[in-house]
């Protein structure tokens, strides 16, 4: 989020409450952890390019249903992210 963006979406936020100061207070936190969260998931990346390439060179992994296991949670992690991101920007 661009620093312009961010000072308008805290405005507003800001405008459409009752309590500017704990609107934006709000907002920041839940921006906050989206980065957190966005780095978390950039951690989870790579270590998922690791197995990939272990699994690539090695062959068949005995644990494959493991895999596709972490793999879904991971899919399910990423979407409520992406909810959250898209409820973030839209102002709610």
């Amino acid at each position: 989020m661009s620093v312009g963006g961010y000072v308008a979406e805290t405005s507003l936020a800001a405008a459409r409450s009752d309590d500017p100061t704990s609107a934006v207070a709000d907002y920041r936190a839940t921006v906050k952890a989206l980065m957190a969260t966005n780095g978390q998931l950039a951690k989870v990346g790579g270590n998922l390019n690791q197995l990939a390439r272990h699994l690539n060179q090695d062959g068949p992994w005995p644990g494959a249903d493991i895999v596709w296991r972490l793999l879904r949670h991971i899919e399910a992690s990423i979407t409520d992210v992406d909810v959250a991101i898209a409820q973030v920007t839209s102002g709610r």
